[in-house]
């Protein structure tokens, strides 16, 4: 019997499952869409009936004992105790000035806004993914990637500013915390044969911040390209660098930042406008890597959708002259996850985060420069 994590990821289109060993092995994955003619701002009503789906659709459960389940997900997103949704997309223009730094204030006036009533009967308002945690576990809760990213989300100060309720934003947790347990008749519609009587919940909350770890952005110099409809470059610098062009948060890691370079809707680009799009990035980061005595890497770890089309991925190391590596998992998420649920869960040799990740996140297909 091999023991793995149940890792979901909560997409905007679709839900993804995984199983994950404490030494990388993804056993099996799993992908539901969400129903195209689902009502957006009710879609978080599906994700459960969706991990109940992808769940029956993974392979091995058989012979799997899971250890714990780690959940991540789009963001910023929020929604309300009755499902109501606003997307991280959704295009609802808040009072700049009344939204200062936050991401996730103007997402909550769009929902005061747009559905006054389901508003202000709710007694939490959720970030993303801890939706589904609540509804698994009935406790409420905010993942904080990391105790910097307050101001990225809000604070009693910010939301007296915007003139938003504080009693309805659950308590900030951590990810190298548990958050909850699932048991019961909650644990037994899962569908899951082999777990504990009580089973862990993790999580790394946004998506963004679990493809950093997935893909084990964790340290000084190491960068990774999150490439899909859109795409964005991360780097880990170890302090902070400000630059017009590039968007600067803390890491998940104490001490370290990432600043991006984000490409919105790369996917739809021409090939070639794609390319020197990112080949500008790339430049702009290793300009900042030596004004700022920061080594800039031999190589670019990419995850996502653009992955799965080698004869892209090698044309893209030739335009951008840098070596091009995957992870052991198309989705960098679900090892993202892997790594927060296993070092939540104690193991002796993951003393660290990174050392999570060091032992989880492996080198999968290479694209070499030449």
């Amino acid at each position: 019997m091999t023991d793995a994590v149940l890792c979901v990821d909560i997409g905007t289109t679709s839900l993804k499952a995984g199983l994950v060993t404490a030494n990388g092995e993804v056993v099996s994955v799993s992908t539901v869409k969400f129903n195209s003619a689902d009502d957006k701002y009710h879609i978080a009503l599906t994700w459960l009936p969706a991990l109940k789906r992808a769940i029956k659709k993974l392979t091995s459960l058989d012979s799997i004992f899971v250890r714990a389940l780690s959940i991540s997900g789009n963001g910023p997103t929020v929604v309300s105790e009755d499902g109501t949704t606003i997307l991280w997309n959704d295009a609802y223009q808040a009072d700049a000035e009344k939204c200062g730094n936050s991401l996730f204030i103007p997402k909550l006036f769009a929902l005061k806004e747009l559905f006054p009533q389901q508003f202000n009967e709710s007694k939490y308002i959720f970030s993303g993914p801890e939706y589904l945690i609540w509804q698994l576990t009935g406790k409420a809760l905010t993942i904080l990637p990391e105790a910097r990213f307050e101001g990225a989300y809000w604070n009693n100060d910010s939301l007296a500013r915007a003139g938003l309720p504080s009693n309805k934003m659950p308590a900030f947790l951590t990810v190298d915390q548990k958050y909850a347990e699932i048991s019961g008749s909650r644990l037994s519609e899962l569908g899951l044969p082999l777990v504990p009587e009580k089973l862990p919940v993790f999580g790394a909350g946004p998506d963004f911040v679990a493809a950093l770890i997935g893909t084990n952005t964790l340290s000084p110099g190491r960068i990774c390209d999150r490439s899909g409809s859109s795409e964005g470059l991360n780097f880990c610098v170890p302090a902070a660098i400000r630059h017009p062009q590039v968007r600067t948060l803390p890491s998940v890691i104490p001490g370290l930042w990432n600043i991006s370079v984000l490409i919105p809707r790369s996917g739809r680009m021409p090939e070639k406008q794609r390319l020197e799009s990112l080949k500008r990035a790339v430049e702009l980061l290793k300009e900042l890597a030596g004004e700022n005595g920061v080594d800039f890497p031999q190589e670019i770890f990419v995850t996502g959708g653009q992955t799965k089309n080698p004869a892209y991925m090698g044309r893209k190391a030739l335009a951008l002259g840098i070596r091009l590596l995957e992870a052991n998992c198309d989705d960098a998420e679900l090892l993202g996850d892997a790594c927060v649920a296993w070092f939540g869960l104690g193991i002796p040799a993951f003393d660290s985060l990174q050392a999570a990740a060091a032992s989880i996140v492996h080198g999968g297909r290479h694209y070499e420069a030449l």
